[in-house]
């Protein structure tokens, strides 16, 4: 299963980073995408961005205060969410309060 997973920031940047190492230790058959690890350099990172957006039905986006209204936090979020029924959208608080979110992330 692949997991996309948004972050905007360096404090969120190394949360995505935890997590995408933990995950497969948790459930061995998911495979986590995380854009700073996930891209090589010289790849054209927003076609490989796009790629996985559109391949991935399953998203986390690593949230704080600061990146809560990120431009590219909620332009993967909404990419994530294209197939509504099939998708699944998950934020991960860091520091915040779900009460401090507003739509579309709430």
């Amino acid at each position: 299963m692949q997991i996309f997973i948004s972050w905007s920031g360096e404090p969120s940047r190394a949360f995505a980073l935890a997590l995408s190492e933990w995950l497969p230790l948790v459930i061995q058959s998911v495979k986590p995408f995380v854009s700073s690890n996930d891209i090589r350099s010289g790849q054209r990172w927003f076609n490989e961005i796009g790629k996985k957006l559109e391949a991935t039905s399953f998203g986390i986006l690593c949230l704080t205060p600061d990146n809560k209204e990120a431009p590219w936090i909620l332009f993967e979020a909404g990419a994530l969410s294209k197939h509504v029924a099939e998708s699944r959208v998950v934020p991960l608080l860091i520091g915040l309060d779900k009460l401090q979110l507003t739509l579309p992330l709430s």
